[in-house]
């Protein structure tokens, strides 16, 4: 019987070529020194987002940020692997530490807002803009605001084998807790330093060739140290 199978992106990286979030706050609020003392660990990544979010022009509106993320290239190789992937029954949904006001509008641009996205949400105010962490975490230190691991446990059913593709440190909790992991830039580095089984690529067609070449020699199954620490996570949950 064929496994159910549920695949996680990343966005901003992976399927964005740029962070747009970076971006966002470089145009149009104040990216630095938040950006060095976050880099540094002398400030956590929630109180990151709200600082440089506190720093956007509270001219700014939603429709003008969705506009702004119009102008950036994403990976022209994800329609390819995401229709491959529909056509074979497998769920696609993207999983961001950004935020809904540009990811939604872009992949919207690009025809593949079909795809669930789970991400954080950003709120106009009267004064401005207020983040919304849908899956903020106590139990995880995780470099996200969103646990991404509280997301992929919350969404997907036990016995489904979970794919995951990132390229950051925001993607670290994410892998070690997939069962199978495409790794680029900083999370290839950390999946090398602590071990974590995972698969080399570039783009997304490497991911689509990555992908059939698993099917075919039957390797989208479950690892058991992910199912290991999936299951912890849950207890400590």
């Amino acid at each position: 019987m064929k496994r159910e199978v549920k695949i996680y992106l990343d966005f901003d990286g992976t399927i964005s070529k740029k962070d747009i979030g970076d971006e966002l706050f470089r145009d149009y609020g104040e990216f630095e020194p938040w950006h060095s003392m976050l880099k540094a660990g002398t400030m956590d990544i929630g109180s990151y987002w709200r600082k440089v979010i506190s720093t956007l022009d509270p001219n700014l509106t939603l429709k003008e940020i969705g506009e702004y993320a119009l102008k950036f290239e994403t990976d022209t190789n994800l329609p390819v692997f995401a229709n491959y992937c529909k056509s074979q029954g497998y769920q696609l949904e993207i999983l961001s530490d950004g935020f809904d006001a540009y990811i939604k509008p872009l992949m919207s641009h690009i025809g593949l807002d079909w795809i669930e996205v789970n991400c954080n949400r950003l709120v106009k105010t009267g004064n401005g803009f207020e983040p919304v962490f849908p899956n903020a975490s106590e139990s995880c230190n995780c470099l996200c605001a969103s646990c991404k691991r509280n997301t992929i446990l919350a969404a997907t059913p036990a016995e489904t084998v979970i794919v995951f593709i990132g390229d950051g440190a925001s993607d670290y909790c994410a892998a070690e807790h997939a069962d199978i992991v495409f790794a680029k830039k900083a999370l290839a580095a950390y999946c090398n330093e602590f071990k974590v089984p995972h698969h080399p690529y570039h783009n997304f067609f490497d991911a689509y060739k990555l992908m059939i070449t698993l099917e075919k020699k039957g390797r989208l199954k479950p690892r058991h140290q992910a199912y290991l620490k999936r299951k912890k996570a849950f207890e400590t949950e």
